[in-house]
């Protein structure tokens, strides 16, 4: 049977200095006003930023254009060591000038996929901000075709939306999955089904024999009803669908995971890998529910588990058009979409799921990975199988991208809980309960919480632990030299990590990575509380926030599940505050969800604990140095006065 749905750690502040307008907090600074400061993006407190974006059917209020957020990593290299200009060159010229979807190939080349890839990766390096931004950005070669329409989506919707668009463009066949429905009789959730889901219809682009072609814009605009995440769920051989799967699991290597990849969350999110480096780093862009689009990198924040869910990295299937008939004009009409077998396709793999190793598995649980000689995690393998054949692996520099990574989710997170308090939702009373799961559900909840993406963080920082343990363990008698260099490049990298928020009461607070690293498990993911909350704000920081005594209660009783890292979709949460507990006093079931103490992803207190004291020092005492001379640079430049200036205007 077939369940069918349809798709649809905290510092204690003991004082107060004031110097000027700048309020001290104990490492944190809050500014009296937003004076342009400091080197960090302009919020978005003060009103949306641009044009509206549009509306997102079911929530209310207006959905405000985000600005852009970037894996700040400095210049990628470019893919395939190619020049970028000539990369971006390989994007053809569109064939559909008109808003009509005329067929000019039956099947996509090699050609085709090459200036996918093309236009994918000129997306991701672009600052655009939103799906709409996208498409109107100077990165799309096609955006001054499209004048008068505007297209929204989440994760899933862009990741079919680019590849339908270009299609479009391009006059090329397409297809996707719109209809799905649970393996087995499992019920529930179709994005997050025990046992994956089977395809159960589609629809497709083909030109009539009669009348006129498709009007792409509607076409288009109507993947947003029809997909989700659900669409990506599922197993690599056909059981059970009634039509073919878009998507096949890649093998692990510079050939096959190219631009246009899809990465699969099988905690309910897709993104689109838009380059792969030189050091093997798989660089993603994606939507969310809020609208907005940010970048990321390949990790643990893309869960593993096994086939029947299809995570992982994925292939799009080559579709052809079949029995069509060629016009006079070049274009094709009629026909029918096939598509290419597992069998015949060259970059089909399974490794992800079963690993590599010496004696062949059938749990996934038990695979191994392999990569000259050595066993490594899944996401290790797939970073030295992704890198370039001679590239060496430096630690500092591993170091240094983890970080500005960590700091890219940081920012993205900021853009996110800005929308929520644009919005007003924490003004708004607080539920009653909680949603049944408050990582996958509908609504106001959907578009402005981030129990995902903090969870995502969390996860991005609890990697870098093991990291840097494995890095140092690996320098072997090196290591505590190592460590100390490591340490210092966190700390650099962490500082120069800043952003800020607004308070309640209009003021500025500046946070940096090192901040949101030691109130990490106080982040709230709850869009009902205040700007403080959201940011994990204590006592002189916290005072500011406007909540009432059941919100505070609501904050207290939801720590369990910020101490959370893992997401867990099959577990009830629609408890009432009453009914909420800590696990060690009670079973889910009867409201003892998430955790009862977060785990120790304090990565530089554990590398100060095992470096070497005299290095830490040196290293520090060189920082200190070099910094002292970039301020003395710079108030020369500024004609010799020395220190920071402070502008005493308002707003």
């Amino acid at each position: 049977m077939w369940g069918i749905f349809g798709v649809i750690g905290r510092k204690t502040i003991a004082s107060l200095t004031v110097i000027a307008d700048i309020v001290l907090l104990s490492g944190a600074a809050v500014l009296a006003e937003d004076k342009g400061l400091f080197d960090f993006p302009p919020l978005l407190a003060e009103g949306p930023v641009g044009d509206i974006a549009g509306k997102i059917v079911g929530i209310p209020g207006e959905v405000f254009r985000a600005e852009a957020v970037r894996n700040d990593l400095g210049p990628a290299p470019p893919p395939r060591g190619d020049d970028p200009g000539e990369y971006h060159g390989l994007i053809p010229p569109a064939r559909n000038t008109g808003e009509y979807w005329h067929i000019f190939k039956t099947a996509w080349d090699s050609d085709d996929e090459r200036g996918y890839q093309a236009f994918v990766t000129a997306i991701g390096r672009s600052d655009c901000g939103s799906l709409n931004q996208c498409i109107k950005d100077e990165a799309n070669p096609y955006r001054h075709l499209d004048k008068g329409h505007a297209y929204h989506g989440d994760c899933a919707d862009m990741t079919y939306f680019l590849r339908g668009y270009y299609a479009w463009k391009n006059g090329l066949p397409f297809t996707y999955q719109h209809v799905m429905a649970t393996a087995g009789d499992a019920g529930g959730d179709i994005r997050f089904s025990p046992d994956g889901n089977v395809v159960i219809d589609r629809r497709v682009v083909t030109a009539p024999t009669t009348g006129q072609p498709i009007h792409a814009p509607t076409f288009l605009k109507r993947i947003g009803g029809e997909v989700s995440t659900a669409m990506f769920r599922t197993h690599p051989e056909p059981r059970g669908s009634n039509t073919h799967d878009d998507f096949y699991p890649l093998k692990i290597s510079r050939d096959h995971v190219v631009p246009g990849s899809v990465a699969y969350d099988v905690f309910g999110h897709v993104g689109l890998i838009y380059e792969v480096t030189e050091d093997g780093r798989a660089l993603i862009v994606s939507s969310h529910p809020d609208n907005t689009v940010t970048r990321a990198t390949y990790g643990p924040n893309f869960l593993r588990t096994g086939p029947q869910h299809g995570g992982g990295i994925k292939g799009w299937r080559p579709i052809r058009l079949v029995g069509a008939t060629e016009t006079e004009h070049g274009t094709f009409v009629g026909g029918r979409i096939e598509a290419t077998n597992n069998d015949d396709l060259a970059g089909y793999s399974l490794v992800q799921y079963f690993g590599n190793g010496e004696h062949p598995v059938s749990d996934w649980k038990l695979s191994e990975f392999v990569w000259n000689g050595r066993t490594m995690n899944y996401y290790d393998y797939v970073r030295h199988a992704l890198a370039a054949e001679d590239h060496e692996f430096d630690p500092v520099f591993e170091m240094r991208t983890a970080v500005k990574s960590l700091c890219s989710d940081i920012r993205s997170r900021r853009v996110a809980v800005d929308q929520a308090i644009q919005e007003g939702i924490h003004r708004e009373p607080h539920p009653g309960r909680l949603p049944p799961n408050i990582y996958g559900t509908y609504g106001t909840w959907e578009a402005y919480s981030t129990p995902s993406r903090d969870a995502r963080l969390k996860t991005g920082f609890r990697d870098l632990m093991r990291v840097a343990n494995r890095l140092v363990e690996e320098a072997g008698r090196e290591g505590p030299q190592l460590a100390a260099s490591l340490l210092h490049t966190y700390e650099t990298e962490g500082a120069a990590c800043r952003i800020a928020y607004k308070r309640m009461d209009g003021s500025l607070v500046r946070i940096d990575l090192h901040d949101v690293s030691e109130r990490l498990f106080d982040l709230s993911f709850d869009p009902y509380h205040c700007p403080e909350r959201r940011w994990g704000a204590s006592d002189l920081e916290l005072s500011t926030c406007e909540e009432t005594p059941v919100k505070r209660d609501w904050y207290e009783a939801e720590r369990y599940l910020r101490n959370q890292v893992d997401r867990t979709y099959d577990v009830q949460m629609a408890f009432s505050l009453e009914e909420l507990k800590s696990p060690d006093e009670a079973p889910p079931v009867l409201g003892g969800i998430g955790q009862a103490t977060p785990p120790d992803v304090d990565v530089a207190r554990w590398l100060e604990s095992v470096a070497d004291p005299h290095a830490v020092k040196t290293l520090m005492a060189d920082a200190a140095t070099a910094d002292s001379l970039r301020r003395e640079q710079g108030a020369d430049r500024a004609g010799g006065t020395g220190g920071a200036a402070i502008s005493s205007g308002g707003n």
